[in-house]
């Protein structure tokens, strides 16, 4: 023991990379269908390695927490603010209710049982499973005067908390949300999302399931030579819009000819038609005869990722856009994916558009170009980060986190959390209005998210160590029975409260209960119950708003306990 001591105190870095090695081989042990997650795998890892002591940089700790909460902020900027509008507003409604639910459970439940404001603030992170809270948390001890021992003591019982909280907590959440709310509710979830499917417009008879897809339905490319007198008579456009297909190449003998909607076809012309599989053979067969010669035919094709920043997009649905941009008989464009917060959401007629959606383009290149920039702006695969954007965009928050005013002789503050938080939800939004400036690739976002949060954690595990089983000890059984009522009481009350008030669909509130509670595996198992994606429709708003309201619930509970 002795000799790991000196060790970790010659070279402290060791530690912290051995934690996250040891935390992320622990996170991947299942539990059934559960599975314990890299985060509270590294914390188990920090407390265990900080039993024999190691020194923790408080620069680094905050430094990467900084980083995690920018980042979440960026990611979530646009879907946030897009969520601020008349028609999310009973997704909205039902996180605060989600939010002020929690706030007074954790406090009456501190309260009743003599609580320690670490013990409330950890209950918050582990059993809800918002990691976030114990960075804000300790940062909203450590600026309220206290005993720096008795602080140190507080911080740690928020890490150990939340570590035995953190399992149980989730498991209670994908139980409720999978099984208990479509039998409280007395609904069967999976007739609820076909009906809901209906609504959307779905054909329930040839739905896909994930990775399934209509082979007709695939942009098919084919060369024809034009023999018939009748189609001699028409020009590029009347062809395009009678037979929905797209003319990319037009060759007379050996010269490429220049398209424009009124080039009139002549008989011995050759032309590259693009289109689904069933028009381009009706076109092709009004035209004359499929041609094997390539020469001067040939035209690029591009797949491209499109982020909607367009206005009069914004809650129309999927229908009313395609109607009103009529991309595939303007361009022979198609869309063919769409996802929020990295979750993908299925096209159904009636499904919203949202500010922020990433909509997928397929067609040829120039086509897709032009058709990118009446949507919004494209997302150019890049490895190159914004390190002005990114640095400007910290300094802000960590200046804003500095601001402090004192309410009762105590002095509040956002932190460095609070503020690297609003500011990354603006940078985010910023960037998402103006994509000429502060590009960060998403897996450069999801990197600093996930690496800033592991070390963290770790750091926070390494200087709970020592104080870990004097918490356990203390509490014992209670923590891990407390995490599943924190997590529980919530979810009995939004089901109620979003079905009996609320008037929501049981499908949209299933996903919304695992968003209020950020809980991406609670929203896999409502799916699996679902056989549907449907879900998904209820949780990205949620996720979104909740993120930031539970966020800030850290310090709040520390402040009041």
């Amino acid at each position: 023991m002795e000799l790991l001591h000196n060790f970790f105190s010659t070279a402290p870095m060791a530690a912290l990379f051995l934690a996250l090695a040891i935390g992320f081989l622990i996170g991947k042990i299942k539990f059934g269908n559960f599975q314990l997650g890299g985060m509270s795998g590294c914390l188990f890892a920090g407390v265990l390695i900080g039993q024999v002591g190691v020194p923790v940089d408080p620069v680094v700790k905050s430094m990467m927490f900084a980083l995690f909460i920018y980042a979440t902020g960026y990611v979530s900027g646009p879907q946030f603010v897009a969520s601020l509008n008349r028609k999310m507003l009973s997704q909205l409604h039902l996180a605060v209710f989600s939010a002020i639910l929690i706030f007074s459970f954790i406090v009456g439940i501190a309260k009743f049982l003599d609580l320690d404001k670490g013990t409330a603030a950890g209950l918050l992170a582990g059993a809800l499973t918002e990691s976030a809270c114990i960075g804000t948390a300790s940062e909203a001890l450590h600026r309220m005067g206290l005993d720096p021992e008795h602080v140190q003591t507080l911080v740690a019982n928020i890490g150990v908390t939340y570590a035995l909280s953190y399992l149980f907590g989730m498991s209670a959440v994908i139980f409720f949300a999978s099984w208990i709310a479509p039998r409280l509710l007395k609904v069967n979830l999976k007739e609820e999302a076909k009906g809901l499917e209906a609504t959307l417009g779905v054909d329930t008879s040839t739905k896909l399931q994930p990775g399934q897809f209509a082979p007709y339905e695939i942009l098919r490319s084919r060369v024809y030579k034009i023999t018939a007198v009748e189609a001699a008579a028409l020009t590029v456009a009347e062809i395009e819009k009678r037979f929905e297909v797209r003319i990319n190449r037009v060759a007379s003998q050996e010269k490429s000819l220049d398209i424009s909607p009124s080039l009139g076809l002549q008989v011995g012309f050759r032309v590259a038609l693009q289109g689904m599989l069933d028009k381009v053979l009706s076109a092709g067969a009004f035209l004359g005869q499929e041609s094997d010669e390539l020469e001067m035919m040939s035209f690029v094709n591009e797949e491209r990722d499109v982020v909607v920043t367009r206005k009069d997009l914004r809650g129309k649905t999927v229908a009313e856009a395609g109607k009103m941009l009529d991309f595939k008989h303007r361009f022979g464009v198609y869309a063919t994916r769409l996802t929020r917060l990295d979750q993908e959401i299925q096209m159904y007629p009636q499904t919203e558009v949202h500010a922020g959606d990433v909509v997928r383009l397929i067609g040829s290149a120039k086509d897709v170009d032009r058709a990118a920039e009446e949507i919004g702006y494209s997302l150019i695969p890049s490895k190159a980060v914004d390190y002005v954007y990114l640095g400007i965009g910290l300094l802000v928050g960590i200046v804003m986190g500095m601001i402090s005013v004192n309410v009762a002789g105590v002095p509040i503050s956002l932190g460095t959390g609070g503020g690297c938080l609003l500011s990354g939800l603006f940078f985010g939004w910023l960037r998402a209005k103006h994509h000429t400036f502060g590009n960060l690739p998403s897996p450069t976002a999801q990197y600093l998210r996930d690496f800033g949060l592991a070390i963290f954690i770790v750091s926070v595990g390494l200087g709970t160590g020592p104080q870990a089983l004097a918490q356990i000890q203390q509490y014992g059984l209670m923590l891990p029975l407390l995490g599943i009522c924190t997590a529980l009481v919530p979810c009995f009350g939004m089901v109620l409260y979003g079905r009996f008030v609320l008037k929501m669909n049981p499908v949209i509130l299933c996903g919304a209960v695992t968003g209020n509670l950020t809980s991406t595996p609670a929203l896999n198992g409502v799916i699996d119950v679902a056989g549907s994606s449907t879900p998904v429709l209820g949780y990205t708003v949620s996720y979104a708003v909740s993120n930031v309201l539970l966020t800030f619930l850290g310090p709040l509970i520390v402040y009041v306990v």
